[in-house]
């Protein structure tokens, strides 16, 4: 079977407080199959934002979207 074609997604992840610290951006890459390319970002103990373009087909991309929304990180689309 061939592979999917990989897409790009580019969103601003903001991260709520109560999963600051929790390991993220590796779940996605590891569980996901999807490769994160932080491409800035701010952290701080209160909060944080990453933007981030994520590669993968578009079934893990949709698969990592949902995970993220479901652990309560705010995504925004970047230009």
């Amino acid at each position: 079977m061939a592979k999917e074609a990989r897409q790009s997604l580019k969103l601003k992840l903001t991260f709520p407080e109560k999963v600051l610290g929790d390991p993220i951006i590796h779940t996605i890459s590891h569980d996901f199959d999807v490769v994160p390319n932080i491409l800035r970002g701010r952290i701080t103990d209160k909060n944080a934002w990453l933007e981030v373009e994520m590669l993968g087909s578009a079934k893990n991309l949709e698969r990592a979207r949902k995970f993220l929304v479901e652990r309560g990180v705010a995504l925004s689309p970047l230009a």
